[in-house]
């Protein structure tokens, strides 16, 4: 006789598949013996591991908060007015990046512990010094 624990985890193991991921796994031809031992086999061989795409997070905070390399290696470079907001920005909070309505700024990055948001654009390098009269680094687009 099987359990009833074990039945209610073989009903559970494919309530969330469609009719056709059943069939394409075949596992309505399974008893729920079959599907109570899968299960199990499942869990314990398996680690589950969410879907979701992990954002950034902030690497180093350069020039007074002028520039900000992130822990995917990006390199942004600050909104002028923005930058007494990015330079209280400490390392290791993620980082959120989404598209801003701003072409001189076309990203805006988003401080996910504080909620407080930049305009940024991404650069292929820091430059020698953070002068004026430094060349500026070349915008990726």
């Amino acid at each position: 006789m099987i359990p009833l624990f074990a039945l209610l985890a073989a009903a559970s193991f494919d309530a969330n598949m469609t009719q056709q991921d059943r069939k394409n796994t075949g596992i309505y031809k399974l008893s729920d013996q079959e599907k109570s031992a899968l299960k199990e086999w499942v869990d314990n061989s398996y680690t589950k591991t969410p879907n979701k795409k992990t954002n950034p997070s902030l690497s180093e905070n350069l020039y007074s908060g002028s520039y900000l390399k992130l822990t995917d290696n990006s390199i942004w470079n600050v909104r002028p007015q923005d930058t007494p907001i990015s330079q209280s920005w400490i390392s290791e909070v993620e980082i959120i990046i989404a598209p801003s309505n701003d072409p001189d700024y076309p990203f805006k990055l988003t401080n996910n512990v504080s909620k407080s948001s930049i305009l940024a654009k991404r650069v292929d390098a820091l430059p020698m010094t953070p002068s004026k009269s430094a060349k500026p680094p070349t915008v990726i687009k």
